[in-house]
């Protein structure tokens, strides 16, 4: 049995939607038998839109960059998240950084952190809060800053995995991904390996800063769009992820 792990944004969907061909070719690859999983740092209820619209099912979700594992029926396999007082810190370093807010995904549920001027640029989800409402906020798997300046963010993770020793902060394009330190999407392919007995052959496919240690971990592939690190790490370029699921 094989596995193939995607990242979703910008990678399996792309430009708005999943391509035809890359639905046909996810469906040839689980009808052969093997396993089918996507690694996002979205949260499950943003990804569930996706799989309900195009019908996939994929047989395992690896979500907020591998801090929360389910199966294919939604089942919790795993989950890590940031100490409490930690993400309390965090949270308030970043509402010192300017009027963005920033976005809180929980085991359960999405809330959004507003500015002191009461913005946001996180889509709406649960519910907003003030900043001296976070003491609320538990069991938080993944803290959201973004702002639509790639270098922005790149600096801006840089400055917190350098200030919070039990954080990564992962730049992926245009958002600051924070999760607890040790959390990656190559430990969650590795968990879930292991989960279901090993495979004859892992696949792993991405194009963000967030996606490096798997594709380097399982020798994974990348697209022609994808970011120049990527690139530079991946065993391979593809073309879409129906090219690379069709691979001998």
């Amino acid at each position: 049995m094989k596995c193939a792990v995607s990242d979703f944004d910008r990678t399996l969907y792309i430009g708005g939607s999943i391509s035809p061909r890359n639905l046909n070719a996810i469906d040839t690859w689980q009808a052969a038998g093997n396993r089918f999983v996507i690694a996002t740092g979205r949260n499950e209820s943003s990804v569930r839109v996706f799989l309900e619209k195009y019908s996939l099912r994929p047989d395992a979700l690896i979500l907020n960059n591998g801090a929360l594992l389910l199966d294919g029926k939604g089942k919790e396999l795993f989950c890590r998240t940031i100490d409490d007082q930690t993400a309390r810190e965090v949270l308030q370093y970043l509402h010192g950084l300017g009027g963005e807010g920033s976005g809180v995904s929980m085991r359960s549920g999405k809330v959004n952190v507003l500015s002191d001027s009461g913005a946001t640029t996180q889509k709406p989800c649960d519910g907003q809060l003030s900043i001296d409402q976070i003491h609320c906020l538990k069991e938080i798997v993944q803290i959201h800053r973004r702002r639509q300046d790639v270098q922005w963010i790149r600096t801006l993770c840089s400055r917190l995995n350098a200030r919070f020793p039990l954080i990564c902060a992962y730049a992926n394009v245009w958002n600051g991904d924070i999760v607890a330190k040790g959390v990656n999407k190559s430990a969650a392919v590795a968990w879930i390996s292991r989960y279901w007995g090993g495979f004859d052959e892992i696949r792993v496919i991405g194009d963000s800063s967030n996606d490096l240690e798997m594709i380097k971990d399982y020798g994974g592939a990348t697209l022609r769009s994808g970011d120049g690190e990527i690139q530079a790490a991946a065993a391979m370029i593809v073309e879409d992820v129906a090219e690379y699921l069709s691979m001998q």
